[in-house]
């Protein structure tokens, strides 16, 4: 994989030739949105999806005049071909432009569309799966518009750091004693055989592609039911099983929250399952 390959708007240069202007306003304030594509056996999964998120985020934030969602789909194809991706993932991310520092944006600007092949060891991923993995409770400091994919992330960076430090796998955010994710993937638990998640309410989680995918497809190919409803830690503990779900950790099991066993402490029978179905799902898409 080429990773000193970049898409800046409609060209592909080399990463050393791209200066960041000082005054882009994403540099300045976050002012801007992200997303995430993974692929696999040289395939975007569900680009336009991704890139359909991805442009309604940009029209609610009122960044105006940009690419459409083909277009965007076009270039994934085409920094997957040039940084020869086979396995990995591709960070595209928008700003509003250069601008005055001033909190309210210029009436008029120039969008920046910016994107990257990002490697992932996914064999790393199906090692830890075979354990599960243990996850730090933290408390949910985040502002509202969590569903929109924002360049600022100021509190999963300090919590997944807090994460690291303690030698935990990821954090897991909590705010009025309800769970609601994780840094960047969704936390669901098995219990009486079906799967539980905070509720997509507008603001509170990201609108996870996995999330989507295992709720339209995975779950209903193993008969699973999905509950979309708040729950405390203590209901996490004693569910049967939990995992986590996302573009970067796939679908992972959770062993310990804060060291403390989930079910039986090993990778349960339907989060393993699931993986089964999602790896079945990515050969068909990509055969």
């Amino acid at each position: 994989m080429k990773t000193n390959l970049i898409l800046i708007n409609n060209d592909i240069v080399d990463a050393e030739e791209i200066n960041v202007h000082p005054f882009n306003r994403g540099h300045q304030f976050g002012d801007g949105v992200y997303e995430i594509v993974p692929v696999y056996n040289g395939k975007a999964l569900h680009a336009e999806a991704h890139m359909e998120n991805l442009f309604n985020a940009i029209v609610q934030i009122r960044i105006p005049g940009f690419y459409m969602v083909d277009e965007m789909v076009e270039f994934t194809n085409r920094l997957i071909e040039a940084a020869e991706v086979t396995d990995g993932l591709l960070y595209t991310q928008v700003t509003r432009g250069i601008g005055p520092y001033e909190l309210d944006f210029p009436g008029q600007c120039e969008p920046e569309l910016i994107m990257q092949a990002v490697p992932l060891d996914r064999v790393a991923l199906a090692e830890m799966r075979q354990t599960g993995v243990n996850l730090l409770t933290v408390p949910d400091e985040r502002a509202v518009k969590c569903d929109l994919n924002t360049l600022y992330r100021l509190p999963e960076i300090l919590a997944r750091n807090k994460a690291r430090v303690g030698k935990f796998y990821d954090a897991l955010f909590v705010k009025d004693e309800k769970i609601t994710e994780a840094t960047e993937s969704t936390f669901m638990v098995v219990k009486d055989e079906m799967l539980w998640t905070y509720p997509m309410k507008l603001g509170s989680i990201h609108d996870n592609g996995m999330r989507r995918l295992i709720k339209e497809k995975l779950a209903p190919a193993l008969d699973m039911q999905v509950i979309e409803k708040a729950f405390t830690k203590d209901f996490a503990l004693n569910a049967d099983e939990a995992l986590l779900c996302g573009c970067r950790c796939e679908i992972m099991p959770v062993a310990k929250i804060d060291r403390r066993v989930v079910g039986d402490g090993k990778p349960g029978k339907f989060t393993l399952q699931l993986q089964g179905v999602f790896e079945d799902y990515i050969r068909e898409q990509t055969k």
